[in-house]
């Protein structure tokens, strides 16, 4: 018996390098995290930005928000539609020539623009137990399409699509790739309540604005900022 403790050590040895290699990887990982969080607020310009289009309304009030921003400062644009979404489609080209126009004046030159499209997540009066399949499905396409992009901030202001890309690019900044900075504007339509989308992106969005003052009284982490149109 004596004679087989010698190499009944070497497992035990083996044992303890992983172990060791396992705490160093995630010693590491914490590193990297923490030091995407500090640095959080020091973007090098231009900023890559991708805006998270719906129909009707929501694509609205996202152009509102859009011409807030300095074209020059927040480049190239991303636009992420739904595949089935025309209208936004539209009003995407007719802003960007507008702001060619604009920066053509000035003597400016605009960094090109991209249109993404991504499958909905959920459909106007589709069920919850269907749209869990119809989500995952969007999240398949969001992990890919975000991914690729890997943009600096992220904006959105409602529609379900949103979701899964705000979930990848939670997913980006934990597994220390990269700080996305998730900025989440709630639809004008919210005045005492929040959508099933902000009820979940509240909980990860860097900034959550609301258009309506009662909403900011209601949930903490909400900052009114008024009207976007």
């Amino acid at each position: 018996m004596a004679q087989g403790e010698p190499g009944g050590s070497a497992p035990r040895v083996g044992e303890a390098m992983c172990l060791l290699l396992l705490i160093s990887l995630i010693l590491l990982w914490a590193i990297r995290v923490a030091s995407l969080y500090r640095s959080r607020h020091s973007h090098s310009k231009p900023v890559r930005t991708m805006a998270v289009l719906g129909s009707g309304g929501h694509t609205a009030e996202m152009m509102g928000l859009l011409r807030t921003l300095d074209p020059l400062t927040y480049a190239p644009m991303l636009y992420v539609i739904a595949a089935s979404d025309s209208t936004s489609l539209q009003r995407i080209e007719a802003f960007e020539q507008d702001r060619v126009s604009h920066a053509t004046k000035g003597g400016q030159l605009l960094q090109p623009y991209q249109t993404l499209r991504i499958p909905r997540s959920r459909e106007v009066g589709q069920s919850y137990l269907t749209s869990a399949f119809t989500t995952l499905y969007a999240t398949l396409h969001a992990i890919a399409l975000v991914f690729r992009s890997l943009p600096t901030f992220l904006l959105c202001n409602g529609p379900g699509t949103c979701v899964p890309i705000c979930a990848v690019a939670l997913l980006i900044r934990l597994l220390g790739i990269k700080y996305i900075t998730i900025i989440y504007v709630e639809s004008i339509a919210r005045v005492h309540s929040l959508s099933l989308s902000g009820r979940i992106l509240i909980h990860i969005a860097d900034e959550f604005l609301v258009q309506w003052p009662q909403l900011a009284d209601r949930f903490p982490k909400a900052r009114y900022i008024g009207r976007l149109c």
